[in-house]
């Protein structure tokens, strides 16, 4: 118990009145689930983000979606190697399906491609 609370604390640290989004996205971690947060500009969803990652040591993974944003950009540009030997193969690392913690920022505004 004394651990959650040391980590809920790295969580919150220097953020007002961020308590509630810190211990659902603490229980989500925890829990292996996704997590939406909704919330106007400046209200510390990317810190959160960020500060996860390096708590648990994982791989951050971080885009702000538009209309004209590409698959590509999210899970990793095709090889063109493999496309030559009749493959479909995608560069994953560095992107969504290779991170541990993934912020996507404007998710509303993002293209349905």
């Amino acid at each position: 118990r004394g651990a959650l609370k040391k980590v809920l604390a790295n969580l919150a640290e220097g953020l007002v009145s961020r308590e509630p989004e810190v211990r659902v996205l603490l229980l989500a971690a925890l829990s292996r689930e996704h997590l939406l947060l909704l919330g106007p500009p400046g209200t510390a969803k990317s810190v959160l983000g960020s500060r996860l990652a390096s708590l648990c040591a994982g791989r951050f993974f971080s885009r702000l979606l538009t209309r004209f944003t590409t698959p590509e950009e999210l899970f990793g540009p095709l090889s063109l190697a493999a496309l030559e030997n009749d493959e479909y193969l995608r560069k994953t690392e560095g992107y969504l399906p290779t991170s541990e913690v993934a912020f996507l920022d404007e998710v509303f505004k993002a293209n349905s491609a």
